[in-house]
């Protein structure tokens, strides 16, 4: 079906100086005065900085990837979401009592609501510099942290029922405390990411904790992904569940041995929740969780 770009706009006027005012709008920060949204960036080898993305909605959490498109340091800078046609753009003027707060946004959408959404949008991008004036002007407090709405979004995941599971061990030639380490960093457990991390504003090695993964599909498309920390037992295991889904689970346990340390990983999923065939599903999650402990034992022993 035929599409039509839309366009959005709001500008607020503020009492501070358009440097202060680009303190907010060019910080992932921003987002937070979204409802529902939270943002954070990302350092990716050999490219600019990147903006991650969460949406906490009806059906879940959406996952995003923003790219710059256009930028004057200080002043305007053009956010894409990368593979799409999304653009978000946020600038900071003067007039003589201060500064100008500008955003603008522009999609692509089915002409028969596009009308519709772009009147939405302008309501929704007046109320956001408006949430943005209260923060500059020392009315509300600066955003730190992730939104505790977009928080309980990303926890919620549904129990997983009429499970399957696969597992895998390995054991590990280095003491406990250096193979908790390791299993833990996000750096070591995603081999072949462009980028990855935890995710700001969750705790660490804390039930709650979440972790970011960035990868480039074939066409240069970046996507995210990120999940979510269940449950910790420090040093003996951890319980991991992919916040997108089908909301896969992982379980790490650890064990010391004499003088080394055996690690068992297992997944399990539900069924009904994957695509494939059943038979391909647990071949393939035999094979991720056989490669994740190959990856770990090899990686941790290497000199």
């Amino acid at each position: 079906m035929a599409q039509t770009t839309v366009f959005a706009k709001s500008s607020r006027e503020v009492s501070v100086e358009p440097q202060m005012a680009w303190s907010l709008l060019g910080s992932a920060a921003v987002w937070s005065l979204l409802p529902g949204c939270f943002a954070f960036d990302a350092a990716v080898d050999d490219s600019a900085p990147i903006r991650c993305l969460l949406q906490a909605g009806e059906k879940g959490v959406a996952h995003g990837v923003l790219t710059v498109r256009t930028e004057q340091p200080g002043v305007a800078t053009t956010w894409g979401v990368s593979g799409g046609n999304a653009e978000y753009t946020f600038s900071a003027g003067s007039h003589r009592r201060g500064g100008v707060l500008s955003v603008a946004a522009k999609f692509a959408v089915d002409p028969g609501t596009a009308y519709y959404l772009r009147k939405s949008w302008d309501r929704m991008l007046g109320v956001w510099l408006a949430g943005a004036c209260l923060v500059l002007e020392g009315r509300q407090p600066w955003p730190a942290g992730m939104p505790a709405g977009v928080q309980r979004a990303c926890a919620a995941r549904p129990a997983l029922e009429a499970t399957e599971s696969v597992c895998a061990s390995a054991l590990i030639a280095a003491p406990l405390d250096v193979v908790w380490e390791a299993v833990w960093a996000p750096a070591t457990s995603s081999p072949g990411f462009v980028a990855s991390g935890h995710v700001p504003g969750t705790p660490v090695q804390q039930a709650g904790e979440m972790q970011y993964f960035v990868s480039r599909n074939g066409d240069g498309r970046l996507t995210l992904s990120t999940l979510f920390v269940r449950e910790v037992a420090y040093q003996r295991g951890a319980v991991t569940q992919d916040v997108s889904p089908p909301h896969r689970e992982l379980s790490y346990l650890l064990a010391a041995e004499m003088d080394a340390t055996r690690l068992e990983l297992t997944t399990r999923w539900a069924d009904a929740a994957m695509a494939g065939e059943p038979q391909v599903v647990r071949s393939n999650m035999t094979d991720f969780v056989r490669s994740a402990v190959n990856h770990y034992k090899s990686t941790i022993e290497a000199p």
